[in-house]
C-alpha cells in the first residue's frame, strides 16, 4: 500500500440481538481500527454513515452501493473495512464485487485480516476467509431463528415496541393494561364499519398519545391487523396461540379485518350517507355539502360527485338532494329489516365457528403455498390444488360475512328512529355496501335513480382512498 491511497471507509452492523465479542464489532470500534490503519499507512479516508441493520449476506446495500458508484467513477482508490466480514459474508457476491474492483483498479483493505490482494496467495486466502464468513453468517442466522422460535413457544412477544394495550411482566410476557378497553373499542368500531379516521379521533379521547400527538389512520390499521390482540405471539411461521391474555375474540378480530374500507365523510357537519353514497358515472363516493337545487337559487344539503379524481374525470357526475336520498334509503332499509329475524350478537356460536373456519382455511392456504415438497410431487396438479385452497378461503370469508351481518326486528327499527345521525349512519353502514346514484334531472323519481347494494353485494374493486384504483369507469349494475 502506498501513502497516496484515498479510500472510502465502510462500516456495517447486522441487527442480531445478544451478540458480543468478535462476532459483533460496534461502529465506534470499526472506525477506530480504520483510523489507526490510515494514520499508520498515510492514507486519506472518506467517511460514510454506518450501514446499520443490514445483513452481510447481500451485496445490495444503500451505503455500500453509493461507495461502489464512487469506485466506478474513479473517485476513490478503493474501500477499507475493519474486518473482512464487514465487507461481505457471501462468497459469490463478494468475489463478483472484487472482480469489479479489479476492473477499475480499486483495492480492498481489511485491517484485521491484513490482506494483500496483489498476490495469488493473497487472493486464495481471501476466498478462504470469505467461506468462513459465510459459514459464520449461516450459524448466526440459525441461532437467531432457534432463539426466536423458543421465545415464541414461551409466549414472548418479539418486537421493538410493546403494543398498545399491553405491558411486559418480569418474564417479558404481555399483560393487558388500562388501554386494553380502548383497543377493544377500536376493533368493535371497525367491525361496525367505522372509518379509520373516526376510530383515530375516538382513540385521541380514550388513549391520548404523548406530547399532544394524534392517532392517524395508518396507526389504526396497524392495531386492527395485529394478531397480538388475539393472544398470539408469533415470528415468521412460528405461532403460539395462547401466549397471553387476548383483548379481542377471534370473531371480533375477523369482523374488524374484513369490514369494507370506506372513505370517511369530509363534511364538517354530520351526514347520514357520506362514504356510502357513490356516483354511478365513476363509482367514487359523493361528497356531502350544500348545492343549489331547483329554481329557488337557495343552497340546500346534497351529495355531489367531485367530477375529477386522481384516476381521471367522471363523464356522468351525479348529484342528489340529501333529504330525498336519505328519506328514500332509510325507508328501503326499514322495509328490508322488517323481513329479517333479528339478532345483534357480539360473539354468537355461528360467528365464532365461521371465524375459526376462516382462520383454518387461511392457515392451510399459507402452508400449502410454501410447501416445496407438495409442489414437486404434484407437478402440474399443484396449481389446481392451490386454487382449491384459495376457493376455500373465499367461501370461509363469505360465511363469516353472513354470520356477522347485522340483522334487525321491529323493536330495533323503532329504536333506530330515535338515534342520532352518527349512530344511524353506523347501522346503515353495517347493512349496506354502497348506494349508487345515477345522474338525472332533479324531477326524475328518486327510486329510478338509486340502486342499493346490500351487505355482501358490493364489488370488491370500488374506488378507495389510498390505493391505485385504476382508470375511472361507470357502475355496471
Amino acid at each position: 500500500m502506498t501513502a497516496t491511497l484515498a479510500l472510502d471507509a465502510y462500516i456495517r452492523v447486522s441487527k442480531v440481538a445478544g451478540r458480543s465479542g468478535e462476532s459483533f464489532i460496534s461502529p465506534t470500534i470499526q472506525r477506530e481500527r480504520i483510523e489507526a490503519w490510515a494514520q499508520m499507512n498515510g492514507a486519506e479516508v472518506t467517511w460514510h454513515e454506518p450501514e446499520l441493520d443490514v445483513s452481510g449476506g447481500t451485496m445490495s446495500r444503500p451505503v455500500f452501493d453509493r461507495i461502489l458508484e464512487r469506485v466506478r467513477a474513479g473517485q476513490t482508490d478503493g474501500v477499507i473495512v475493519a474486518k473482512l466480514d464487514r465487507f461481505a459474508r457471501t462468497l459469490v457476491g463478494a468475489l463478483g464485487t472484487l472482480e469489479e474492483f479489479e476492473r477499475h483498479n480499486a483495492v480492498l483493505v481489511s485491517v484485521a485480516d491484513n490482506l494483500d490482494l496483489s498476490t495469488p496467495m493473497g487472493k486464495a486466502f481471501l476466498r478462504i476467509l470469505l467461506v468462513f464468513a459465510e459459514l459464520e453468517r449461516d450459524r448466526i442466522s440459525e441461532s437467531w431463528k432457534t432463539a426466536t422460535s423458543n421465545a415464541v413457544d414461551r409466549g414472548i412477544h418479539i418486537a421493538k415496541f410493546t403494543p398498545m394495550g399491553y405491558d411486559k411482566d418480569t418474564d417479558k410476557r404481555l399483560v393487558s393494561n388500562g388501554e386494553a378497553s380502548a383497543v377493544r373499542e377500536a376493533f368493535l368500531m371497525r367491525g361496525a364499519h367505522s372509518s379509520r379516521t373516526e376510530i383515530a379521533r375516538r382513540l385521541d379521547q380514550l388513549a391520548p398519545r404523548p406530547k399532544a400527538g394524534r392517532w392517524t389512520p395508518p396507526m389504526v390499521d396497524r392495531i386492527i391487523k395485529n394478531r397480538v390482540y388475539l393472544g398470539y405471539a408469533y415470528r415468521g411461521d412460528r405461532v403460539n396461540r395462547q401466549a397471553h391474555e387476548p383483548i379481542v375474540s377471534m370473531a371480533e378480530w375477523q369482523a374488524a379485518n374484513h369490514a369494507p374500507v370506506r372513505a370517511a365523510a369530509r363534511g364538517k357537519k354530520p351526514n347520514l350517507l357520506g362514504g356510502i353514497a357513490r356516483c354511478a358515472g365513476c363509482r367514487y363516493v359523493l361528497a356531502p355539502g350544500k348545492s343549489r337545487w331547483g329554481g329557488t337559487g337557495q343552497n340546500v344539503l346534497g351529495y355531489r360527485c367531485r367530477g375529477t379524481h386522481t384516476a381521471g374525470a367522471c363523464t356522468e357526475p351525479a348529484s342528489v338532494n340529501a333529504l330525498k336520498l336519505e328519506t328514500h334509503v332509510e325507508a328501503l332499509w326499514r322495509q328490508q329489516m322488517a323481513h329479517e329475524t333479528v339478532s345483534v350478537a357480539d360473539d354468537t356460536l355461528a360467528l365464532q365457528s365461521a371465524a375459526e373456519e376462516l382462520a383454518a382455511a387461511e392457515e392451510e392456504l399459507a402452508a400449502f403455498a410454501t410447501d416445496v415438497t407438495a409442489r414437486r410431487l404434484l407437478g402440474t396438479g399443484y396449481h389446481a390444488a392451490l386454487e382449491e385452497r384459495t376457493t376455500a378461503v373465499s367461501r370461509a370469508q363469505a360465511d363469516l360475512q353472513k354470520a356477522s351481518a347485522v340483522i334487525s326486528s321491529g323493536d330495533a327499527i323503532e329504536s333506530y328512529n330515535e338515534l342520532p345521525i352518527v349512530d344511524r349512519k353506523r347501522i346503515l353502514g353495517s347493512s349496506i355496501d354502497a348506494i349508487i346514484v345515477k345522474r338525472a334531472h332533479a324531477r326524475m323519481p328518486i327510486e329510478e335513480r338509486v340502486t342499493i347494494l346490500w351487505r355482501g353485494e358490493g364489488p370488491e374493486d370500488l374506488p378507495r382512498r389510498g390505493r391505485d384504483n385504476g382508470p375511472v369507469r361507470p357502475f355496471m349494475g
